[in-house]
This record gives C-alpha cells, structure tokens and sequence, in this order.
C-alpha cells in the first residue's frame, strides 16, 4: 500500500478508535471529509491527499469508500475497531480529530449528509455544475471551510 494511503486509511481507524472510546457508532467518510476541510482552513495542508468526489449522494473518498462499502450505509461496528494497534498519527492530528469528534460525532449519517450537500457547498458546485465522480479541488474545500472560521 502507497504512504498515502496507508495515512489516510490510518485517520479513518484514527476516527473509529476515538469514537469507539467515546462509545459512538459511526459512519466514518463524512468525518474524513470535514476533517480534511478544517485542517485545510485551519493549518492550511492537507490532511491527507487522496481525491475526493462528488457523487450523486454524496462525498466519496474512493479508496476509503471501497475499504468501506460492504458496511453500505450502516455504522461500522465498534467491536471491529482494533485499539490497540499503533496507527502511526501523530499527536498533533490525533488532536485535531478529537476535536472534529467532539463536533460533529453526534451527528447522524443523515445530519451529516445535510451539512455537507447544502447549496453552496463544495459538493454542491461541483456535482450540479459538472458531472457526478467529479474532483472537488481541495483549494475549493479550503474555501468553504474558511468562510465558516
């Protein structure tokens, strides 16, 4: 598996091993999303670099997606959650997530969703003024998040 990868399947466990510590069911894509949407504002780099579309029902990241899929819609089961496997994030980033998690890991799949398809939104733009599988521009999801500081 590629560095790249490897890091972003290592945020996605990183999001699963907080919410399973905080005894949260989750499904994790749109919590990458708006990750890498805050971390893009806030530090100003990527969280990860790994493309992120817009689908006609929603943000796919399509590795993760595919790591995922056979969950479909359905939160992935916590006691699938290995914590005790060393995932190599960072402290700093470990941090940062557990912020995005206190924010936002109270939202359901569906809340989620709202937020981020509201007109304006990244996903918004580029699905309605495109094609479906189309590249959201990580400058366009710096944007949005940036406005929302």
């Amino acid at each position: 598996m590629q560095n790249h990868q490897k890091h972003k399947h290592c945020l996605n466990d990183e999001i699963l091993r907080q919410a399973k510590a905080k005894n949260i069911s989750i499904t994790p894509m749109k919590l990458v999303y708006i990750a890498h949407g805050w971390f893009l504002a806030i530090k100003n780099r990527n969280l990860f670099n790994e493309r992120i579309e817009a689908w006609q029902y929603g943000l796919i990241i399509p590795d993760l997606y595919h790591a995922t899929k056979q969950f479909g819609r359905n939160e992935i089961p916590l006691n699938l959650v290995d914590d005790n496997f060393d995932n190599g994030v960072d402290t700093d980033t470990k941090d940062f997530i557990k912020d995005v998690l206190n924010k936002y890991g109270h939202f359901d799949a569906f809340a989620l969703s709202s937020l981020t398809h509201e007109s304006g939104t990244p996903w918004d733009i580029i699905y309605n003024n495109y094609y479906s599988d189309s590249e959201i521009p990580d400058e366009l999801i710096r944007s949005h998040y940036l406005q929302r500081l």
